[in-house]
């Protein structure tokens, strides 16, 4: 059978969902995918796609099924709620999860999927939007070694490197913690460390331009401070990718397995100070500037705000 031939379903077509499914259609592959916002669906199908309106209408007839929505409560009900994608797949089909989730959440999902008679491997990964997009993100591979093979395929169109950590699902997961601690610490860090800058006077774009030369740098300081500095600050992902998933991901492994995490615990005080100001649905790059100008950022999101019944808009 040739790649032509192959129908896999993508469920989540999200910042990083839809390019990577793009990046699948335009190796050859039958793109099937769904997501909550019929126009990612729609999207979809310029790009190579076929848009469906269900997850089981996307899984039917499939190979394989893809799924990287937000979380673990939608990667549930988009494979075993109504209308899920497990309604027509065919047991013994492959299923990918390359959602951060938790490896607690990632072992339970994996039991309830393998008790249905289908096959999981469990892919996070990393890299962001823009290497969704170019089709090189690194996938964090955990499950049987035989699933993995299966998979690879459909996993190198979008990827760059493919890691094989472990031969369960979940050890995929703990790995991604493992990677999101140091992502948030690092965030937090490049946070503080332009705010520090300007309180000093410092130059902030020779301040930036800098420290990505040396011991300083980070992936994280090069793409969201070099956002902050430019005059799109929109990254692809948005700050409460942190505030109401990844870091407390990271905080549960940590009490699961015994490890203090006090850094991490410290970058989640710095990234709930954006939560408690309004600006977890924007760009995660608007956290360096909270820290490097809080009235700039109050002042827009009161002008932002929609008028009262009663007059204008209140203040934050």
């Amino acid at each position: 059978m040739t790649t032509g031939d192959k129908k896999v379903a993508f469920l989540g077509l999200g910042a990083m969902g839809l390019p990577m499914a793009a990046n699948l259609a335009e190796a050859g592959y039958l793109v099937a995918g769904y997501d909550v916002m019929p126009a990612q669906s729609a999207a979809l199908a310029e790009r190579g796609g076929r848009a469906a309106t269900t997850p089981a209408a996307a899984a039917q007839g499939a190979e394989a099924v893809v799924a990287i929505p937000f979380d673990a409560a939608q990667t549930r009900d988009c494979l075993l709620g109504g209308g899920g994608a497990f309604e027509t797949l065919l047991p013994g089909s492959l299923v990918i999860l390359m959602s951060t989730i938790g490896p607690r959440a990632m072992r339970a999902l994996a039991a309830e999927i393998r008790q249905r008679g289908y096959r999981i491997v469990d892919a996070p990964v990393t890299g962001g939007t823009a290497r969704a997009i170019d089709g090189t993100l690194t996938v964090i591979g955990a499950g049987a070694p035989a699933d993995l093979d299966a998979a690879d395929p459909i996993l190198t169109p979008m990827s760059g490197q493919r890691f094989r950590v472990g031969t369960e699902p979940g050890q995929g997961q703990m790995v991604k913690m493992v990677n999101q601690l140091l992502v948030g610490t690092h965030l937090a860090a490049a946070a503080e460390a332009m705010a520090l800058a300007r309180a000093a006077g410092a130059d902030l774009q020779q301040v930036y331009d800098l420290l990505i030369t040396g011991q300083a740098r980070s992936e994280m300081l090069v793409s969201r401070a070099g956002a902050f500095l430019s005059a799109d600050r929109n990254t692809g992902a948005s700050l409460r990718i942190f505030t109401t998933k990844d870091m407390p991901l990271v905080l549960e492994a940590g009490r699961e397995f015994r490890v203090p995490m006090m850094t991490a615990s410290a970058a989640f005080q710095t990234m709930q100070l954006g939560s408690a100001f309004g600006i977890d649905d924007l760009s995660d790059a608007e956290l360096i500037r909270l820290l490097v100008d809080p009235a700039a950022v109050v002042a827009e999101l009161t002008a932002n705000r929609p008028a009262t019944p009663d007059g204008p808009a209140e203040p934050a």
